[in-house]
């Protein structure tokens, strides 16, 4: 064999292997592309936003049983818009939504590891009691944690339109409860679903 045909042949192999990489980090771009655009875009289809804008007045609503640290809660556990303090996260999610089983476990190990702020949390699973079973007890171990119909108290109060969403919510002097923070997840929650 020639030394020309030895460089040829191993010129195309070097090309070949440059391809087969390039196929590669080609498909991972696309695979980072659809994980991106499915943490940051809500589900429902909702051009916007997907939760009250900041400033807005939140509705009154009730909640019915709150489940914590594990339990499934007790209808004294039920939560109204007067229950929550400054500073206050109120998350909701959809069993039928991927980016929200996504983001699910980081946000349950984010408030896992802070005991102290889930005094602060409320979560909020939406859709039929069934379905929403599961997703539920995940966020009860860490969280308060209430499950809801579409349209619930707590959604419409905070006029939700796509899941996941949250938001953070504040008192103004004169004690009205107000958006102050509007799809601004945890930083372990953001992480964890990339």
């Amino acid at each position: 064999m020639s030394p020309l045909t030895v460089a040829v042949a191993a010129v195309g192999a070097l090309s070949l292997l440059n391809l087969v990489f390039a196929l590669g980090i080609v498909r991972r771009l696309r695979e980072h592309s659809e994980q991106l655009a499915n943490a940051a875009r809500p589900v429902a289809g909702a051009p916007g936003r997907a939760v009250a804008p900041v400033g807005t007045p939140v509705g009154t609503f009730r909640t019915g049983s709150t489940g914590s640290t594990g339990s499934t809660g007790t209808a004294d556990d039920a939560l109204g818009h007067e229950d929550l303090a400054d500073g206050t996260l109120v998350a909701f999610f959809s069993p039928t939504c991927k980016p929200c089983r996504d983001k699910l476990p980081g946000f349950v190990a984010r408030f896992a590891d802070r005991p102290q702020e889930r005094d602060r949390v409320l979560a909020v699973v939406v859709g039929e009691a069934e379905a929403c079973a599961p997703m539920l007890a995940s966020l009860a171990a860490a969280v308060p944690a209430v499950q809801e119909d579409q349209d619930g108290p707590v959604s419409t109060a905070f006029a939700v339109r796509a899941f996941p969403t949250c938001a953070r919510v504040g008192r103004t002097a004169d004690g009205r409860l107000v958006v102050t923070e509007a799809d601004v997840w945890p930083q372990a929650a953001v992480a964890t679903a990339l």
